[in-house]
């Protein structure tokens, strides 16, 4: 661990201060101060429709980049202190594990604009210290780091893209299993800046891409006790318009989740390639309908995990009202083939049986829902579901998932902000097995879901306070096999307050 530490921590500090950035998760509440003047903006680069870009590709709708198309440079810290009920995650009428949660964050961001190419990098890190009753196998400190970059070059009528995010995360992003869920860095609304920028993946949220989770991104959802993890996601995608309405793009992805540390069971790393290729078509300037074909092999690294591959078909559509609207339909069928290699056996005193190698292949359903409301200029709503295939979040060697999210955000006054934010996923296990001996959780299914809501008021320019609440519950189905940690129920508890600072971007044109 010391280690994998140090590796991380050079790692990630070299990049950031090498480079120029994207916008970040506190840009949503800055604006530039007046007082500084009025350089002029980055000339409007060249590039594909920002504000209704192509539905197979990964860009969000935005009117322009982050502060008018601006190069700046912006800091942010943050402190709180937490109490959760069930930090061990014990079952539900066992014994629980009350902590204590000392957590501190920075943040630094950075944006760069030239016309004829945009860099964006994201990084926050900090760490959680825990306090209260020992558990097995862990320690009380804990690094947290994220990391999002962004690469664009950019020609009249189209762009390449350069995507990378990486995750060290003592838990599962999806809601960040209470350490970073609503009001916390990077908070419900706030997750995945549009524009130049990345964004970064703290906070948690749905996979990238369209569908939604195409490319893996950084999501897990839940966790069987505290489990150290690290994720990392890299995609290449090209944007090219044949005409101001016909687009298609191209992408192709890698990533993966290494689980560190031990735990109750044998954890399931992956690793994730994705090729895709995606045609779209503008009916009107709020209409868009969209096709897309996309290839993906999941494989895991322990022995016996087998090989999970699918051939995904998409029907798009799009309606965009800018600054109001945005609603993304999607789906279509996909053929699974899940392959299981031969297996050894022993059964003494006999000797041992050999299992030949198998293949199973079977067509399923892939479907996406993507809406973003602004109700009102104070009130603004999110709407996500998929129903995609992932890679289990170390659970299962390969998973069939169902996954929702809403988030709703108020502005009160001036300085008063809310956010409610509730999650769920619903996870069937694609390689099903009665020997206890394979990796992963001997289950047929798994759910997890949280409610948090947060309360965060500004004090002055570059200050604020903030309390928030979540509630998680994980669920593991019936067992499979003998010996296996399942059938049981975990509940948690997290309350946290804390300040933070966030000062005016730093102008670098």
């Amino acid at each position: 661990m010391r280690n994998y530490n140090r590796t991380i921590r050079y790692t990630l500090l070299a990049v950031v201060f090498a480079g120029i950035s994207s916008p970040s998760v506190f840009a949503q509440d800055d604006s530039p101060s007046s007082d500084q003047g009025a350089p002029p903006a980055a000339t409007a680069p060249a590039g594909p429709n920002v504000e209704n870009p192509p539905l197979s590709g990964l860009d969000l709708p935005t009117s322009e980049p982050a502060f008018g198309g601006r190069s700046y440079l912006m800091p942010g810290l943050q402190v709180s202190e937490a109490v959760d009920s069930n930090l061990a995650g014990a079952s539900t009428g066992n014994r629980t594990h009350v902590a204590g949660i000392t957590s501190a964050l920075g943040s630094l961001d950075l944006q760069k604009i030239w016309r004829r190419s945009q860099l964006g990098l994201d990084y926050v890190a900090g760490g959680n210290v825990y306090t209260g009753p020992t558990f097995s196998n862990q320690g009380h400190a804990y690094q947290v780091h994220t990391f999002a970059a962004n690469e664009r070059i950019l020609w009249r009528t189209g762009q390449v893209s350069i995507r990378d995010t990486f995750d060290y995360l003592p838990e599962g992003t999806f809601g960040f299993n209470s350490f970073g869920g609503a009001g916390s860095f990077g908070s419900a609304l706030g997750s995945g800046v549009s524009g130049a920028g990345a964004g970064t993946g703290l906070g948690g949220g749905l996979g990238g891409g369209t569908p939604a989770g195409l490319y893996g991104g950084n999501v897990s959802y839940g966790s069987l006790l505290f489990q150290p993890r690290i994720n990392n996601s890299s995609v290449v995608d090209v944007v090219q318009e044949f005409s101001p309405r016909t687009s298609m793009t191209l992408g192709g992805g890698y990533s993966l989740a290494h689980y560190m540390g031990k735990a109750s069971f044998p954890i399931v790393n992956s690793q994730q390639t994705t090729g895709q290729i995606g045609f779209n078509h503008l009916l009107n300037p709020k209409d868009q309908i969209g096709v897309l074909y996309a290839y993906q092999t999941f494989q895991f690294p322990q022995s016996g995990s087998g090989t999970v591959r699918a051939h995904v078909w998409n029907v798009l559509y799009g309606h965009r009202i800018t600054g109001k609207l945005n609603l993304t339909l999607g789906g279509g069928p996909q053929l699974v083939s899940i392959y299981t290699p031969s297996k050894v056996i022993p059964l003494p005193p006999l000797g041992t049986i050999t299992v030949p190698s198998s293949e199973k292949t079977s067509i399923t359903g892939n479907g996406t829902l993507t809406l973003a409301y602004t109700v009102t200029s104070r009130t603004s709503a999110q709407l996500l579901y998929q129903h995609y295939l992932t890679p289990g979040s170390g659970f299962y060697a390969g998973a069939n998932t169902d996954a929702a999210r809403v988030s709703v955000g108020h502005l009160f006054g001036r300085h008063w902000t809310t956010t409610t934010d509730v999650g769920f996923s619903h996870n069937s296990n694609l390689q099903t097995t009665t020997s206890s001996t394979s990796s992963g959780v001997h289950s047929r299914t798994y759910q997890f879901w949280y409610a948090g809501s947060s309360l965060h008021r500004n004090i002055g320019q570059q200050f604020g306070i903030f309390v928030n609440y979540q509630f998680s519950d994980l669920g593991l189905g019936q067992c499979t096999a003998t010996g296996s940690v399942c059938g049981q129920t975990s509940m948690r508890h997290t309350g946290s307050i804390g300040i933070d600072w966030h000062p005016k971007p730093i102008r670098l044109d």
